[in-house]
């Protein structure tokens, strides 16, 4: 058995090649502070990103000095996901695979699908949970293109950068529901052809379109139909103080926006054609309401008129109303699966890296230079049990750049 795996790590580069090719939604995912996580030293789960400093322009020659702001944001690697099994040493005699060819195909390509299934799945619940805006109808899935514009005009409007792919990616009931209604409206005559052949639209309305299994489903909380408000004038920062029927609830990733207060674009500060601005809830559980007054944290921070950071032409005032989902009539209890319009600005990814131990018959990892995904694999003998033990693991975490620039697409 040893000698079908004499090429130094042939097993984890293997698997890793499976997991790379596998990975749809977590590849779309910004990689760039990987490097940060391989040091010499350990660095710890957490690193902190910086994010740009925001500037207001002055009038008149009068020196005005405004405050440096360090805004941070945390990328944090907190999910360590494995595959492992053995063999006893009569399952070897009698029944273990021989060739190379038989191991490729039996274990390692369905351990790199599997595990790029949980990071893509992972990633998909991420995006979904963080993003707070919202396009589309929970429960509903579209038949028009009108989803995705709206979806590329809030990011344009939101002053998302050009540079980059945007990727749109969609459960393959929506892509159906959107192929079949519209498969005589796009050119050139090659995207309609991979329409027939694959079910995938290709590029359209700024975005590359796919489909994907990994797009996780979000039932909406109860607070709808009790109503939400406001307790207090001009709340600003990550939390505010509601009230609401007691024994609702809000679940992570409930999106709302509140009444008069209204989206600006983050250069010019001027209220946009979006409307009102869309938060989405931060809790990492739902929140019970209490029929008094409940401080819930919300995504993004609101930041008012005169702030470097402005994010909405008003601040909200006392008694402003919740309205959950937006473009959903009565979302309350409702249930969909929430696709994904993409900027590489809103989410990053990382990997980290074990240390291969030493007294095992076999310890190796494989690294992609590209997207800095990373397998571990370590073979090693169970005197107790007289059994070959294998496993591969991988350890990696997001963190949030620019949530804003990821667009929820709610569906059925």
């Amino acid at each position: 058995m040893a000698n079908n795996f004499a090429t130094t790590n042939w097993i984890s580069m293997k698997v890793l090649w499976f997991l790379k090719n596998s990975c749809e939604i977590a590849s779309m995912f910004n990689n760039g502070w990987q490097e940060d996580f391989e040091k010499g030293f350990p660095v710890g789960s957490s690193i902190q990103i910086p994010l740009p400093q925001s500037w207001l322009v002055t009038s008149g020659l009068a020196y005005q000095e405004q405050g440096i702001n360090n805004m941070m944001t945390t990328l944090t690697i907190d999910q360590t996901k494995g595959i492992h099994f053995g063999w006893d040493q009569l399952e070897r005699m009698l029944k273990l695979n021989r060739s190379e060819k038989e191991i490729e195909e039996k274990f390692l390509r369905p351990a790199g699908a599997q595990l790029a299934q949980q990071v893509d799945s992972d990633a998909a619940n991420w995006a979904a949970t963080w993003t707070n805006n919202v396009v589309g109808t929970l429960g509903t899935d579209s038949t028009t293109i009108d989803f995705a514009l709206a979806a590329d005009q809030t990011l344009f409007t939101l002053a998302c950068p050009a540079e980059g792919t945007r990727h749109l990616c969609m459960t393959p009931s929506l892509m159906r529901s959107y192929v079949k209604n519209n498969v005589t409206q796009f050119n050139p005559a090659p995207e309609i052809s991979r329409m027939f052949r694959k079910g995938v639209m290709g590029t359209a309305a700024g975005f590359e379109w796919y489909r994907s299994n990994s797009l996780v489903s979000h039932t909406c909380g109860t607070a709808p139909t009790g109503g939400v408000t406001v307790v207090g004038a001009g709340q600003s920062g990550a939390a505010l103080t509601v009230t609401g029927s007691a024994g609702q609830t809000i679940n992570p990733g409930d999106k709302f926006s509140i009444a008069a207060v209204n989206a600006v674009n983050p250069r010019t500060r001027i209220r946009t054609s979006l409307g009102l601005k869309q938060f989405v809830y931060a809790g990492g559980a739902p929140w019970v309401l209490t029929g008094g007054n409940d401080v819930i944290p919300i995504s993004p921070a609101i930041f008012g008129p005169g702030s470097q950071y402005q994010n909405v032409d008003a601040l909200p005032a006392n008694a402003a109303a919740f309205t959950f989902w937006p473009g959903t009539t009565t979302p309350s209890g409702l249930t969909g699966t929430i696709s994904l319009a993409m900027s590489p600005y809103a989410f990053s990814i990382a990997y980290g890296k074990y240390e291969n131990p030493e007294a095992v018959e076999r310890a190796e990892q494989a690294v992609d230079p590209d997207t800095g995904a990373r397998i571990a694999f370590v073979r090693a003998w169970d005197q107790y049990n007289y059994k070959m033990t294998n496993r591969y693991d991988m350890a990696y975490g997001f963190g949030n750049n620019y949530p804003e620039l990821c667009i929820a697409i709610a569906g059925a």
